[in-house]
């Protein structure tokens, strides 16, 4: 099995138990200049893949595919977890694991995209990766 996974760009997110609370989200433009941003991650971890490490990495890129660099370091987040399986859950059900990540205030280029790509264990779908513009 795999995990679903579902990703959106807010201004703000934090989790608080075990849900995500967004404010401004689902946005794909963002104007030019410092803005704040955040990932919100919604995944459901099949049965199977509970009591294991599970990687996530979120990494910026721009629409030339090349690292967006802060400080001369790549924008890229890991976050390392292992889902436990509750007591009170029927056995081959999916349990839910919320995160969110808060971006350091960045300014990046007008005029130009840019993609939140993500990947689980090494593997990335193109759905959950988050394209958005910076406007002029």
């Amino acid at each position: 099995m795999e995990i679903q996974l579902q990703v959106v760009l807010a201004d703000y997110a934090v989790t608080h138990d075990g849900k995500v609370m967004m404010a401004g989200a689902g946005w794909s433009q963002v104007g030019s200049g410092i803005f704040t941003s955040a990932l919100a991650l919604m995944a459901k971890i099949p049965w199977d893949m509970t009591e294991k490490r599970i990687r996530i990495h979120a990494e910026l890129v721009d629409e030339d595919g090349r690292n967006v660099l802060v400080n001369s370091s790549p924008l890229a987040f890991d976050i390392d977890l292992e889902v436990a399986r509750p007591s009170h859950l029927r056995p081959g059900s999916d349990v839910d694991q919320n995160l969110a990540i808060q971006i350091p205030p960045i300014a990046l280029a007008p005029g130009r995209s840019y993609e939140w790509r993500v990947t689980v264990d090494g593997r990335g779908h193109r759905e959950w990766n988050r394209t958005f513009f910076v406007r002029e």
